[in-house]
């Protein structure tokens, strides 16, 4: 079950990202980066405890202009877990957007939107909100002030969203505010 709406370009995105998988890391791909940038909200392991899965941190980018509202700009966190393929063999991938300052306003209101247009249900949980879609959650959004941190499924299909479903507002407790 993919997100609905316009994203088949966060699609695409995953996939170009996730191709340069097999690349030598670089100071984008996860926690390899010993620097002082700030970390991705969500870590492996803490997926890892949610899910039972292991994951890995694929692929990172700093300042990137969100498909859905180019002049919005997001860390973009893409984690994967090989051991969960979904259809075509792909790898579970999980995205990751945080958006910080002023536009984190916009984030949640599109977060709003998109939810109940396609049909969905925005529900409060434990500090966060999910967007419960025919009985599957698909995607979260947690952060308070001006951070807004928009967690989801990229590829998950039918059976894994409503596997991982009683869970997802676990997953968005274990994202860093």
């Amino acid at each position: 079950m993919a997100r609905s709406g316009p994203f088949v370009p966060v699609l695409a995105l995953a996939a170009a990202l996730l191709a340069g998988c097999g690349s030598p890391p670089d100071k984008t791909a996860g926690a390899a980066a010993a620097d002082d940038r700030p970390q991705c909200p969500l870590t492996p392991q803490a997926l890892a405890e949610v899910t039972a899965l292991q994951w890995e941190l694929k692929e990172r980018r700093d300042e990137h202009p969100l498909e859905t509202a180019e002049s919005i700009k997001a860390m973009v966190c893409l984690y994967t877990a090989a051991d969960a393929p979904q259809e075509g063999s792909d790898p579970l991938t999980m995205r990751v957007d945080l958006v910080e300052g002023a536009d984190s306003a916009t984030i949640r209101k599109n977060f709003t939107d998109t939810c109940t247009e396609n049909g969905g249900e925005v529900r409060d949980v434990s500090g966060a909100k999910v967007c419960d879609r025919n009985g599957s959650v698909v995607e979260g959004l947690a952060g308070a002030g001006d951070r807004a941190i928009d967690v989801y499924w990229v590829n998950a299909d039918t059976s894994t969203a409503t596997r991982f479903t009683p869970v997802f507002h676990r997953i968005l407790a274990a994202v860093a505010d």
